[in-house]
């Protein structure tokens, strides 16, 4: 009997040491997956135009009490008659990890966004109800992938009613000048027409900023910007 009760302790202990090596190995396969999609995924979906002698703008925005200066979105407010054909392109949005991936998208007004789920489980995508983009894909398993288009020009939260913890942006802008910034607070809008603009910012947390510039053809201006706290 005791040869009997060790033998079963000893499988066991073997199917728990087992599955424990698994799931080390799924997390580890996840993290690298996960890393490749932040450095490979875009941030900034947009249709091509075509512009004569255009102009540059750069710059950096200084996020103040926050984490880094990653993830804002400067934009110009109207080019023209901010009419512009939607972008071929899709943007994407991908689930590993319990993350969405990446935490901020800036897109075209009229861009398609497809969320796929290369997670270890399934998820639910919606946006708040309050939200000018209200949607709810429901509960879809591993390896599916569904799209939404963004036919407004807002913010759109994200988020997942299986993990509250999962959280993200699609910020849509009425044309295609618009940057989202590195981690350095660093960003380009390039191929701008010459002329007098209005530019705006967006931050999650961060009370938005605005300024006014100049664009010259063949020329690049700068504008810095610093975002602090909302009163």
């Amino acid at each position: 009997m005791k040869k009997i009760i060790l033998t079963i302790f000893t499988f066991v202990a073997l199917v728990l040491f087992t599955a424990t090596l698994k799931a080390a190995d799924e997390s580890a396969v996840m993290q690298e997956k996960l890393q490749k999609a932040m450095q490979e995924l875009k941030t900034e979906i947009r249709s091509a135009v075509t512009v004569d002698n255009p102009g540059t703008i750069t710059g950096k925005v200084q996020c103040r009490r926050v984490r880094h200066s990653g993830d804002a979105v400067v934009y110009i407010e109207k080019v023209g008659d901010n009419k512009y054909d939607a972008p071929v392109e899709h943007g994407i949005v991908d689930q590993m990890n319990l993350v969405f991936i990446p935490h901020v998208i800036a897109v075209q007004k009229g861009a398609t966004v497809d969320f796929p789920n290369n997670d270890l489980v399934r998820h639910n995508v919606f946006s708040p109800p309050d939200c000018c983009n209200q949607f709810n894909l429901g509960t879809y398993d591993v390896g599916a992938s569904k799209p939404v288009i963004f036919d407004k020009s807002c913010e759109v939260p994200l988020l997942c009613n299986v993990h509250a913890e999962m959280s993200a942006f699609v910020v849509v802008i009425d044309n295609p000048y618009f940057a989202v910034t590195a981690k350095d607070g660093s960003y380009t809008i390039d191929n701008v027409p010459p002329g007098a603009y209005k530019m705006k910012t967006w931050h999650e947390t961060l009370k938005s900023e605005e300024q006014e510039v100049k664009v010259e053809g063949g020329k690049t201006v700068e504008a810095d910007f610093e975002l602090k706290k909302r009163k």
